[in-house]
């Protein structure tokens, strides 16, 4: 599948961005906290985003964004309420659409308005900018996501990893999944797929062991060799353009993901058993 570069997507990307961060602050608002903030992840599914169901109020919604036919759609105790996704929107059309809709059913939720993790100059409830949204752009960008999962559970399924979360982070726009170090709640493993940015055009992959020790990572266990480690959070990353020329490039990432674990395990040995090892 060929790559989305950030100037290639970056007024379609924000604008999707902004969406999400709408429906990702209702979770927030609404959902029960869980660990590791799981609770205010966006589920990736055949379509596009989604809050999966919400309740309030006594009432059951949904809110999806529909990037096969270009929807923002609200489901409401099974009926359905739906605004175009389409170029000159601006994201306070597609916030007064969603709260309008919730209101006028009895559902009532505050959000934050500013937007987090992104610069702005005006919040989500003003901000009357037209803003671009490429239908062919999103799709790919859907698709991109959707391998994204993919790559994850391939990872995860090799390890039998369990009680994990997979989908999109909204705060930094990443599909992320995110789980314990089995029987060792003090460390989290985080699976992050970045779609890029200014520093970085190329989408890349990451894994990292929070809270961080470098005392005694390997360096040299990890493949392939051209694999980065970045000393000062202790992640290591691989740049999706390296894999598209690869004709094995499923089995080359899950190496670079079980060898980066590995040694980012090692790092913390001292806390584990050696089973969990």
């Amino acid at each position: 599948m060929s790559l989305l570069y950030f100037d290639e997507w970056r007024d379609t990307r924000a604008t999707i961005r902004y969406i999400a961060q709408i429906m990702g602050k209702c979770c927030l608002a609404v959902k029960e906290p869980e660990p590791l903030y799981k609770h205010v992840m966006l589920t990736v599914n055949q379509v596009g985003l989604s809050t999966s169901v919400l309740k309030k109020d006594g009432h059951e919604f949904e809110i999806n964004l529909d990037l096969l036919d270009q929807l923002l759609i609200i489901i409401i105790d099974g009926k359905e309420e739906s605004i175009i996704l389409e170029s000159g929107q601006t994201i306070k059309e597609y916030y007064d659409f969603v709260f309008d809709t919730l209101s006028d059913n009895g559902i009532n939720i505050k959000i934050n308005t500013k937007p987090y993790n992104i610069p702005y100059e005006k919040t989500l409830d003003q901000d009357d900018k037209e803003r671009v949204f490429n239908p062919k752009t999103a799709y790919h960008a859907l698709r991109l996501m959707q391998q994204a999962q993919y790559d994850h559970y391939q990872f995860l399924h090799s390890r039998n990893i369990k009680d994990v979360k997979t989908g999109l982070f909204w705060d930094k726009f990443d599909i992320t999944s995110i789980f314990y170090i089995e029987g060792n709640q003090d460390y989290t493993v985080s699976l992050c797929y970045y779609f890029g940015d200014k520093y970085r055009e190329s989408p890349y992959y990451i894994i990292k062991i929070n809270p961080f020790k470098q005392d005694k990572i390997n360096l040299k266990q990890v493949e392939p060799s051209y694999a980065e480690y970045n000393g000062k959070d202790g992640s290591f990353l691989i740049y999706e353009e390296d894999l598209q020329s690869i004709i094995r490039r499923d089995e080359v990432l899950l190496t670079f993901f079980n060898s980066a674990y590995q040694a980012l395990l090692s790092g913390v040995s001292s806390k584990l058993t050696h089973n969990e090892q």
